[in-house]
């Protein structure tokens, strides 16, 4: 198998276990249905890679505003309808870092090698999430209730629909309180619910595009010799973590620090790191392009949307 191929897979996957806890919080259920879109960090495509989280006009700070309100008001429903619901925090482990490509910052993989520990403790937030526990304290009966009351019924007529990048569709129901939050947020909800998931899927097309890239391969070529001459002979950076990452995978916290550090040295003298960021940014202007109005329409309803979510958070 190509580098190219594999290095698709070398992502460290703190940031997807902390996507399925505010998942898992924010919905206050077991998995979505099939038919549920997934529930994206707001800032663009962050369950897929590394983009800028303020990636268009909107600053870093806006979009935890953003966030707050609409968990506020996903709590304020949800009391409404005689149940309990704790906002999930935006960065319920900050810590954690992306590196779609490569582990390039020495200092955090001394510290926290590929992220194993990391991922142990995400696990701990998500067990110990308050929407859980709660949830699974009702009857069964009362809990499907719940359910519904947050993320509306299958059934629901008015679905929300979203065409993702390569032709893939998720859909939402419009009604329920995680609904009628963003429907007083954005007030335009299906064009927001279509935005929003456009946006947050095009990292990886992106993460494609990057790693098909023959400089790409060269630099992951120049990266493995340079692990290798250390002793660590990993074809790619997806070859490196599958080493220390999983479940089934044994804790050698000492020695996933020292390949990670090296992974991280290497990337930096190799070239790599700076050749993966350059080329991100470029497929990532280049499908912000393609997506446009999309990403118009998404930055203009968040935009809209801030001094109502300053008047939710303010009551």
């Amino acid at each position: 198998m190509t580098a190219p191929s594999r290095a698709r897979a070398s992502r460290t996957p703190v940031r997807s276990l902390l996507a399925a806890l505010l998942l898992a919080g924010a919905g206050c259920t077991a998995p979505p249905a099939a038919d549920s879109a997934p529930e994206p960090r707001d800032g663009a495509a962050r369950q897929d890679t590394s983009a800028p989280r303020a990636a268009g006009r909107i600053p870093a700070d806006d979009l935890g505003l953003l966030h707050e309100a609409e968990q506020e008001l996903q709590r304020r429903c949800m009391a409404a309808k005689g149940f309990r619901l704790w906002p999930v925090p935006e960065e319920p482990l900050p810590e954690a870092r992306d590196f779609p490509y490569v582990v390039d910052d020495p200092a955090w993989a001394q510290r926290y090698g590929y992220g194993s520990s990391l991922e142990e403790r995400a696990g701990h937030l998500r067990a110990e999430d308050p929407n859980r526990v709660y949830l699974r304290g009702l009857p069964e009966e009362r809990r499907q209730a719940a359910i519904t009351a947050l993320n509306g019924s299958r059934s629901d007529p008015g679905q929300l629909r979203a065409v993702l990048p390569g032709g893939a569709v998720v859909g939402h129901s419009a009604t329920g309180c995680r609904a009628e939050s963003w429907r007083e947020l954005y007030k335009d909800l299906s064009g927001w619910f279509e935005a929003r998931n456009v946006v947050a899927n095009l990292g990886a097309p992106r993460h494609r595009r990057v790693t098909a890239e023959p400089e790409y391969a060269r630099s992951v070529a120049a990266w493995s010799a340079c692990m290798e001459a250390a002793g660590f002979p990993y074809e790619d950076p997806a070859d490196s973590r599958a080493e220390f990452l999983g479940e089934d995978r044994p804790r050698d916290a000492a020695r996933e620090k020292r390949a990670a550090v090296r992974e991280a040295r290497c990337a930096l003298s190799s070239g790599l790191s700076s050749v993966a960021a350059r080329l991100d940014r470029h497929h990532d202007r280049a499908l912000r392009r393609e997506h446009r109005t999309a990403v118009d329409r998404l930055e203009r309803l968040r935009a809209a949307a801030l001094p109502r979510a300053r008047d939710v958070l303010a009551r």
